[in-house]
């Protein structure tokens, strides 16, 4: 049989050991809602939507390649790690506010059945101007305790020329083609 003796040498190794182990997962509690977020949130659901960072996880993609002028779009922004409701924002390139989606006052799902979640689909109408336009999708929350951010995901919206705007060359123009081409 082994006789095993620990010293004290060795237990402050194991616990200084244990100090610089890093910590997995994330440090948010049950309670963080209430004590950071509740004062605002009042009348909002608890969620751990609201908070979680989602860099690196958050995507944006449109429904087409491309859009006529005024054609409808929508933008679906994915993202999340964790469950409940979110507030989404649809941005063009100049960063005006083009959709919100979120609780009726805006700040959350205030209590409601069917809060807004991901994936959160962005509905909208395409530029008048052609040419790609880079809109930004929006997560806005709080990742720290410290105050909202947005964090944002790029998605390219391509314009070209609807060809129904093309007006038609005038009729005579149409014959002139018609006998040169005859002729050649």
């Amino acid at each position: 049989m082994h006789n095993r003796r620990f010293t004290a040498s060795g237990i402050l190794a194991l616990g200084l050991a244990l100090l610089v182990v890093p910590m997995r997962g994330s440090l948010a509690r049950p309670t963080f809602f209430t004590n950071q977020c509740a004062s605002c949130h009042s009348n909002d659901t608890p969620t751990c939507n609201g908070c979680h960072h989602h860099i690196g996880t958050l995507s944006a993609t449109a429904d087409r390649p491309t859009y006529y002028p005024g054609d409808a779009v929508t933008v679906t922004l994915n993202g999340g790690t964790q469950t409940g409701w979110i507030r989404a924002i649809l941005y063009n390139e100049n960063h005006t506010e083009l959709v919100r989606r979120t609780g009726p006052t805006h700040t959350g799902d205030d209590g409601q059945a069917n809060p807004v979640v991901f994936p959160v689909s962005l509905q909208t109408t395409a530029p008048l101007q052609l040419g790609d336009h880079v809109w930004q999708a929006s997560w806005f929350g709080n990742n720290d305790g410290s105050g909202h951010i947005e964090n944002l995901a790029n998605v390219t919206i391509r314009v070209v020329q609807d060809p129904a705007a093309i007006e038609d060359p005038p009729a005579l123009l149409k014959t002139w083609g018609w006998l040169r081409s005859a002729f050649r």
